[in-house]
């Protein structure tokens, strides 16, 4: 059943995108896309900031940088697509090498076996570990192919054909993604731990709180 939150998750998320279209679009966006370009960055660096030992001197830094983009809200709107791109590629780059850097080691030591053996009480077996590692392998190829179209088609493409690739196809593909996988699980794994793709988005969500509390 879809909940309230959901839904509101949802209508915030479109709003987002769309406003996104807008302001790599347009010539003169409004100067909400600004602020709305640089929230993410804000919220991670002000997040960041705070749980930080050194968090008198980052809290103040943070400050400092939000009044310097106030005072240069012109300049930014002028190129307000850079926002969007740095944070799209950016993003893409960083979870690729989050869930890349966990290949090296054992099955077990993947970030999607971590993410399942976060979420499921029981030992995981080797055929399970195994398939989470292909996972993790399957989801660093997608942010590291999803980075470098971004980056060709910011350079290289009409900035509308990015937007689109950005705003509209990236959270496609990372529907079909998340319910290929689980497709695929169920196929593959049918004796495995039935994990949903909410129970997996959770999950995930929960783990890199946990890890960025450690």
């Amino acid at each position: 059943m879809i909940s309230i939150k959901n839904i509101f998750i949802a209508t915030v998320g479109a709003a987002y995108l769309g406003m996104g279209y807008v302001a790599t679009t347009s010539p003169h966006p409004p100067p909400v896309t600004v602020f709305l370009g640089l929230a993410p960055l804000g919220a991670a660096a002000l997040a960041t900031a705070w749980n930080a030992k050194a968090r008198m001197l980052l809290l103040p830094l943070c400050i400092a940088c939000a009044l310097a983009i106030a005072m240069n809200l012109d300049n930014l709107r002028e190129h307000s697509a850079w926002l969007y791109f740095i944070q799209h590629a950016g993003a893409m780059t960083f979870l690729g090498i989050t869930f890349g850097s966990t290949l090296g080691n054992s099955h077990a030591a993947a970030l999607c076996s971590r993410i399942a053996s976060f979420v499921v009480p029981e030992p995981l077996d080797a055929d399970y570990l195994c398939y989470t590692w292909k996972v993790t392998l399957a989801w660093t190829l997608y942010f590291a192919i999803s980075a470098i179209v971004s980056v060709l088609l910011f350079f290289f493409a009409p900035i509308k054909v990015w937007s689109i690739f950005a705003n509209l196809l990236t959270p496609i593909s990372l529907g079909v993604m998340f319910v290929g996988e689980y497709l695929i699980r169920l196929r593959l794994m049918p004796d495995g731990p039935r994990i949903s793709v909410t129970a997996t988005i959770q999950a995930y969500l929960e783990y890199s709180q946990r890890q960025n509390t450690q």
